[in-house]
């Protein structure tokens, strides 16, 4: 138990990076990308990476499942929509499994008050720690069926910078830590009109604010405001992060090694 965990890669996959449009207009969960992300997840544990995956999903799994295809507002139908996230998560979980192939993966659904950045007792991080350790995958998302506003992360950007930065701060992990969010953008765009303007690297996140132009989609709860809130967390806890193209091959390895994306660093 007392074994210290180095080189831990948190990845946050979105919503649209796993889904697919039918030719009705309807979305199934994306068994190519699934198969592409765990392809390089399996390439990156080969390479000594400890890895934890941040999956959405599980809402837009379960309107397939019930052949909903209007997604429930959450202003009006908060229970529908944790109804459709307690239908889809196995889904989503079921993908994973498949993708990387016979890995032995473990599920945890997190509250803010399970992973509270004030809370000194935290479990998950024990759990994480105990799957790593035997180099097994950690898949997480948050637990939308019971979530409510005191304890909800709201977004997978924010759940997985919480999880990145908690890890960077325990003392049963080491300081090597790394995380990546695999999106249906390219990075953070200087010019919000040219996709060729992407900035490949960001020292201070406050001076590209103006950036942060909400991009919210329709399956999706994040967009590049809460990449920014994300970012804001992982940096002060000296994590680094980058957002790269989830339907890119190889884009976790290119947006580490600085050949695509935006990398976000870490305060010093």
């Amino acid at each position: 138990m007392n074994e210290i965990i180095n080189d831990v890669l948190v990845i946050k996959v979105g919503t649209n990076t796993l889904l697919e449009k039918q030719a009705d207009g309807s979305e199934r969960l994306d068994i190519a990308s699934f198969a592409r992300i765990g392809q390089q997840v399996l390439a990156l544990q080969e390479e000594g990476k400890s890895i934890v995956i941040v999956s959405s999903g599980a809402i837009t799994a379960g309107m397939v499942e019930v052949g909903l295809h209007s997604r429930p507002r959450k202003e009006t139908e908060m229970t529908d929509l944790q109804r459709l996230a307690s239908i889809g998560w196995r889904h989503v979980l079921n993908r994973w499994g498949t993708a990387l192939q016979g890995r032995v993966v473990g599920e945890l659904l997190l509250t803010r008050q399970e992973l509270g950045m004030e809370s000194e007792r935290k479990e998950a991080l024990s759990v994480m720690h105990a799957l790593l350790r035997h180099s097994e995958i950690a898949v997480i998302n948050e637990n939308d069926a019971i979530s409510h506003v005191e304890i909800a992360f709201g977004d997978n950007d924010t759940l997985a910078a919480t999880i990145a930065a908690q890890i960077r701060r325990s003392k049963i992990f080491g300081n090597q830590v790394q995380l990546v969010l695999l999106s249906d953008i390219d990075g953070v765009y200087a010019d919000l009109d040219d996709r060729g303007s992407v900035l490949r690297t960001i020292t201070n996140a406050d001076q590209y604010l103006h950036l942060a132009q909400d991009s919210r989609a329709v399956n999706g709860t994040g967009g590049m405001v809460t990449k920014f809130a994300a970012a804001e967390i992982a940096n002060k806890n000296g994590v680094d992060m980058y957002i790269a193209n989830g339907r890119v091959d190889s884009a976790i390895a290119l947006a580490l090694a600085g050949q695509i994306g935006t990398r976000f660093i870490a305060n010093q």
